[in-house]
């Protein structure tokens, strides 16, 4: 008889395998992993909106 957990959407916690890979270590479950990753584009998108990227930079 074991331990039957039932998770709300995005409490899903990381296996060990998943969390292997991650650069921050306190993310536990992928709801925090999914906020993250949100957080990342947001900020990469600023950060493109600031730049002027010339054809031959983007296009090879």
């Amino acid at each position: 008889m074991g331990l039957d957990l039932n998770y709300i959407d995005g409490q899903t916690p990381l296996d060990e395998e998943e969390k292997e890979g991650l650069l921050i270590s306190t993310i536990a479950t992928r709801e925090e992993l999914d906020e993250f990753e949100q957080q990342n584009i947001e900020e990469a998108i600023k950060w493109t909106l600031g730049k002027k990227f010339k054809p031959e930079k983007i296009i090879n």
